[in-house]
């Protein structure tokens, strides 16, 4: 089990440090608000292994990296499952059912048979005197920090049915959203991967026919044409080495965009790009605000919220504004100022903050904010709808036409092509 180091204050202002071993650093917040002391910063260290000892964390974190990889390979369950799950077991618990019997009638019962493994796994953790929390926290692929976190929360509040009802309801809404942004990308993905296709059969099969073609007229050709056809010859000559490199630099970008540096250079690319930008970041914004509220309007305390909370937005750029927000949070900043501070997160969503801190209705104001980008990006999903099909359209006839056009340059001179053939 690991220990934690932390710093905290007491009502009086009085600074106290310690060492506290528990299963997650929201345990060690829990133990500290049970003292009425204000965490100023909590660091993990070590963990306890069953001797009692520390246990190394370079070989720890390679074991668990390792164990996450493959249980994540063999569930691959799906939100909406997930989603499904809370709203059934809301509606159990809420009847008066007993967890233990609960979780295995809905494991009994449930479409999806990987999650319906797990959960038989959880009553079994939660009959042998684990908490529902603990028991999902093993599970980290399929019961992520947030859904754990308000898990948590509903247990000690003694209100699990109805957190687990608006949990249930934030899921479904936060799948339906990721559809809609989904459809809007879908069709000019395509339309890429068509263009990429045409691009490569007429590379490998009607390029090679017109330089043929070409081969007989001792005339020199245009530079589009020349420029198609040493591309067409050397695709073709050197098929081993054209998939070869191809695949090099499909490997070489895969692994630069899956590094911190290169993950943080994409996702400000994504930010930045024409029509799709603007989408990209009211979704990320709408998945912010909306799980913010829920957390804390569930009674997490906001430096839990904003950590377990990180990876939801789904870009690095507003992941490093939240770390950078918990900073000044803790450093007793407001929430509505270090947003402000960070430059990533809209105006609009500052001031709502703001407005909530002063009328004691964050978890509201955020909510509000999250249902108007939520429309904004229906708005902006239909709209792209009727706009990108004509732009796609356009761009794969420029890359055919491009192509067409350097493949009959020399044509439009045949005569005077022939005829210096003829003559030589």
């Amino acid at each position: 089990m690991p220990s934690f180091f932390y710093r905290a204050r007491d009502a009086e202002g009085r600074a106290h440090e310690g060492i506290e071993v528990a299963q997650s650093e929201e345990d060690v917040l829990r133990t500290l608000s049970g003292l009425q002391l204000t965490p100023i910063s909590i660091e993990m260290r070590a963990s306890v292994n069953g001797t009692g000892r520390m246990a190394a964390p370079g070989l720890g974190g390679l074991a668990n990296d390792v164990t996450n990889a493959v249980r994540f390979l063999g569930q691959g369950v799906q939100p909406g499952s997930v989603a499904l799950f809370a709203r059934q077991l809301a509606t159990m618990i809420s009847a008066g059912l007993p967890l233990v019997r609960a979780m295995r009638s809905i494991a009994r019962d449930h479409h999806d048979r990987r999650l319906a493994k797990v959960l038989h796994q959880v009553g079994d953790d939660v009959q042998k005197g684990e908490s529902l929390g603990a028991a999902l926290g093993r599970h980290p692929h399929v019961f992520d920090e947030v859904f754990v976190s308000l898990v948590h929360t509903g247990e000690l509040s003694g209100t699990l049915d109805a957190v687990l009802e608006h949990t249930a309801s934030y899921l479904e809404r936060a799948e339906v959203l990721r559809l809609r942004v989904e459809a809007a990308l879908r069709y000019p993905i395509f339309v890429l991967s068509f263009a990429i296709l045409v691009f490569l059969a007429m590379i490998f099969k009607i390029v090679p026919m017109f330089s043929a073609i070409y081969d007989r007229f001792r005339v020199q050709l245009p530079l589009p044409t020349r420029i198609l056809l040493t591309v067409s010859q050397f695709a073709t000559h050197n098929v081993l080495l054209f998939i070869g490199l191809a695949a090099f630099a499909s490997l070489a970008t895969w692994a630069w965009a899956r590094s911190p540096e290169g993950r943080l250079v994409l996702d400000r690319i994504k930010l930045n790009l024409p029509l799709f930008g603007p989408l990209v970041g009211m979704y990320a914004v709408t998945k912010f605000s909306r799980t913010l509220g829920i957390l804390i309007g569930s009674g997490t305390q906001i430096l839990t919220a904003l950590k377990v909370m990180r990876p939801v937005p789904g870009n690095r750029v507003l992941e490093g504004g939240i770390d950078r927000v918990r900073e000044q949070v803790e450093e007793g900043v407001s929430l509505s100022r270090a947003l402000g501070d960070t430059g990533v997160f809209p105006d609009m969503l500052v001031q709502m903050a703001a407005t909530g801190e002063e009328t004691g209705k964050l978890d509201q104001m955020l909510t509000r904010t999250a249902d108007f980008y939520e429309q904004r990006v229906t708005a902006k999903v239909e709209g792209l709808s009727s706009l990108v099909e004509p732009i796609a359209i356009v761009v794969l006839g420029v890359v055919i036409g491009v192509m067409l056009v350097a493949l009959y340059l020399p044509i439009f001179n045949l005569g005077q092509a022939m005829r210096s053939g003829l003559t030589h």
